[in-house]
């Protein structure tokens, strides 16, 4: 049966330069007929490492925001359910063996994932970053993702029934503290440039930043990870100032620019 449904079901990764997750994501993935890695301009070793697994199948394109470029791999896939994955995130055995039982034949049914978020070889609970569910086994007949450019999800409707599996996912959210820096700075010009991108009062930002240290640090209890904790809060708080600064400044400044000329 085991075999069965790892024919039936495609996991489906879009990724750029993500050579250091690769032996450990894709090695996790072998009992799979068919993985899709939807590869958007690696310049790094992902390429030629993927290369090495058989049931591998590249596709390279353009990175369009995170929820067009997710359908547009599973577009690719050659079954209907798809699983879909980040790069560095591994799936573990026991959401291997929760997939055996899965009722291939009902299409409205999602699969609500338990996501553990390490930070440098930590595994944390606190900051917000515990019952990470996520809905990421579905069926592309009834279901896609959302056409968002960030904070992408399954799009649920009426028919659709979520059902959460045993195991999960073991995610690599940082390994290095510098990736703070590159996720904000990734993350914020993807929120600017969206369709969510929203325009508060300077001081209203400025109080958003503040607050959400706040929320990580204390009220969901990174102070109990320690320097981990810290770090995390800082960064949440670093990622909301320049998420909405960068609105800020392309509406008011660059308006400003544009009629003095």
């Amino acid at each position: 049966m085991a075999e069965d449904i790892y024919a039936h079901i495609t996991p489906v990764i879009i990724v750029k330069n993500g050579a250091a997750h690769v032996r450990r994501t894709i090695g996790a993935l072998k009992p799979f007929r068919q993985v899709v890695v939807y590869d958007n301009g690696s310049t790094d070793d992902t390429l030629s490492l993927l290369s090495e697994y058989p049931n591998v199948k590249v596709v390279q394109g353009s990175f369009m925001g995170f929820g067009p470029t997710k359908n547009a791999a599973a577009s690719h896939a050659e079954t209907d359910w798809i699983l879909s994955l980040d790069i560095d995130e591994q799936v573990n055995q026991k959401l291997l063996d929760a997939l055996a039982d899965w009722p291939l034949e009902e299409e409205s049914k999602v699969g609500e994932v338990l996501r553990n978020n390490y930070f440098c070889g930590k595994h944390i609970r606190t900051n917000g970053w515990g019952k990470d569910w996520l809905c990421r086994l579905y069926n592309r007949r009834q279901h896609r993702f959302t056409d968002s450019q960030v904070h992408e999800k399954v799009k649920l409707d009426g028919r659709s029934q979520v059902v959460r599996l045993k195991g999960g996912l073991e995610h690599e959210a940082v390994t290095d503290v510098g990736q703070l820096l590159v996720k904000t700075q990734y993350y914020s010009e993807l929120y600017a440039n969206s369709e969510r991108a929203r325009l508060y009062a300077f001081p209203v930002v400025v109080f958003k930043a503040a607050f959400r240290f706040f929320r990580s640090y204390f009220l969901q209890l990174g102070i109990l990870s320690g320097s981990r904790g810290m770090m995390i809060a800082v960064g949440e708080a670093t990622g909301v100032f320049f998420r909405y600064s960068k609105v800020y400044q392309r509406k008011k400044f660059t308006q400003k620019s544009d009629k003095n000329t």
